[in-house]
């Protein structure tokens, strides 16, 4: 059934299978990229205008460098309104999502991705966080239990 403790080890304790990474869909300036998460934008007081180009040096408010960077590009990208009033929008960090530029979670991925990457950089098994509780729980138990059973 299992060719080796590896292959046990890692049927038995390893994380569900690391999904694809997703494709890049437009481009975040690397000042504000990031894999922590989307910038809430609360509306409630005034229209706000959301950056789509990535640039900006306000993100994720626009700034006007969208008319550089579509001179730069050849594109055509125009910031968002978000009017007064409306709900919180959650602004992407990282480029990855398909509802530019709003954020659907893409970066929880990529981010996974790039964590398993320097786990295995670093040597390390994904077994191993969960292997060594595990091990030295049952060493415990299996001491604990011989010793009442001698005495």
């Amino acid at each position: 059934m299992f060719e080796s403790l590896k292959d046990l080890i890692t049927s038995t304790f390893s994380s569900q299978p690391i999904p694809e990474k997703p494709t890049k869909e437009w481009d975040v300036s690397e000042q504000n990229f990031s894999l922590k998460g989307p910038v809430p934008v609360d509306p409630k007081e005034a229209d706000k205008w959301i950056c789509r180009c990535g640039q900006s040096k306000n993100y994720p408010y626009c700034d006007g460098a969208h008319k550089a960077h579509n001179e730069k590009t050849g594109s055509t990208i125009a910031p968002l309104k978000v009017e007064k009033g409306s709900e919180t929008v959650y602004v992407c960090r990282c480029g990855f999502s398909k509802s530019q530029p709003f954020c659907d979670g893409a970066h929880n991925i990529v981010r996974r991705i790039e964590e398993e990457k320097v786990a295995q950089q670093n040597g390390v098994l994904v077994a191993t966080r969960y292997a060594i509780p595990i091990i030295s729980f049952a060493m415990t138990a299996y001491f604990i239990i011989s010793n009442k059973a001698s005495n």
